[in-house]
């Protein structure tokens, strides 16, 4: 069999443990690893199969870039937050002899429509019956569509993975597969900013009428990431701005919101910042305040940061932070916990297990002149905090959603 021309192009500053995780792979199929993209275009054969790892799940424009470096390229993405995580894709892929983690198989579960591509709003090109088995050759970003080889028409097509019933193999090898990007058009003159914040430092302008590929959008749609001024240096657009022209923005990854929170009063000064007063906190084992108090007058409405669901609602009088609200928030790069103290007894309006919106009111600030605000996300290291996070970097302020 003639050489494959495969490089496993690792994340930016991956250390040893990359390396020996990717170990047996590479052995067994002789891909040659490197942190570098220029690196892994300069290796000559056609077509050349990158398999690019995906720390937090976003193709983003590494594989844009890519591919518009070299058209006929092979992208094989794998999405790893860990060494531990790609260690057991490609350790799967080498036992079983398949390179780019092909040989799972599906049966539907339902009658199901064939589609041109990995969305409801793609063209259906064909029908399944229930009780059909199927190959799957690639998943889409979100891993709610399987790739398949279309029996009738013979060319790639997808089905939704929630009417199937994995029967071999295993999804995690599967290779994430890119769809055409759309494209849009500039309305009128757009800045074309670092961050999809109103606020971000402004890259360059796209012109009236200027076209761009569409390579992922915020949770809540608001932006849009575009290839600027080339596919090696995306930005980011207001999605008012836009008109789609090509395909459709539902299937591009979802990038979390950089500030997702909502200060829990509705005039949020701040009363004590995260950090301040080490001397206290040292007591605590802390290096400082763990979260951020904002001033309330007694009985003020506090409410709901983000969309979650609660957790804990109860009158601790025996707890530092006394009556307390906590809701957990299931967000794209990991589970948070928002944390709100110091409210007054007898006025919570939520209970454990209530899902909450935005601004829904959780209860009334009590008698201290402040609510406390802690954020914390499962997994988190912050130094001496452990997984207790500065909610400032998060919080939407009045004034940036003008």
């Amino acid at each position: 069999m003639s050489w494959i021309a495969h490089v496993l192009l690792l994340p930016a500053g991956a250390d040893w443990r990359w390396m020996e995780a990717s170990r047996f792979y590479l052995e067994r199929f002789r891909v040659i690893p490197t942190t570098d993209p220029e690196i892994a275009l300069a290796l000559s054969g056609d077509p050349l199969v990158v398999s690019l790892i995906l720390p937090d799940g976003r193709p983003g424009h590494t594989a844009a870039w890519l591919r518009q470096r070299r058209p006929s390229i092979h992208l094989d993405l794998l999405l790893a937050p860990t060494p531990e995580r790609l260690q057991r894709i490609l350790d799967a892929r080498a036992a079983s002899g398949a390179r780019l983690g092909r040989g799972l198989r599906v049966v539907t579960t339902d009658r199901l429509n064939v589609r041109s591509g990995p969305g409801f709003s793609d063209p259906i090109v064909g029908r399944l019956e229930a009780g059909v088995e199927v190959e799957v050759v690639g998943r889409s970003v979100d891993g709610a569509w399987w790739a398949i080889v279309d029996p009738t028409r013979r060319e790639r097509a997808w089905i939704a993975a929630a009417y199937t019933r994995v029967v071999a193999g295993i999804p995690e090898i599967v290779p994430v597969l890119l769809v055409q990007p759309p494209r849009v058009r500039a309305r009128d003159r757009l800045a074309v900013r670092q961050d999809p914040e109103p606020e971000a430092r402004i890259l360059g302008w796209l012109p009236e009428g200027g076209e761009r590929e569409a390579l992922g959008r915020t949770e809540e749609e608001r932006w849009v990431q575009v290839a600027f001024p080339d596919a090696a240096h995306p930005g980011w657009v207001p999605r008012e701005g836009l008109e789609v022209i090509q395909g459709a923005l539902e299937g591009l990854p979802v990038y979390p919101s950089g500030r997702w929170l909502r200060p829990p009063v509705r005039s949020p000064v701040i009363h004590r910042a995260f950090g301040a007063e080490p001397p206290v906190f040292a007591a605590w084992g802390l290096p400082g305040h763990e979260g951020i108090d904002f001033q309330a007058r007694p009985g003020e409405i506090v409410c709901a940061a983000a969309e979650g669901v609660v957790v804990m609602a109860a009158e601790r009088l025996d707890h530092p932070y006394g009556v307390q609200v906590r809701i957990q928030h299931r967000r794209p790069d990991g589970v948070y916990v928002t944390v709100y103290g110091h409210l007054m007894p007898g006025t919570l309006e939520v209970r454990a297990g209530e899902r909450v919106r935005p601004g829904q009111p959780l209860g009334r600030a009590g008698s201290k002149g402040f609510i406390h605000l802690t954020l914390k996300k499962a997994g988190a290291r912050n130094g001496a905090y452990g997984d207790i996070l500065d909610p400032m970097p998060y919080l939407l302020f009045p004034s940036q959603t003008e």
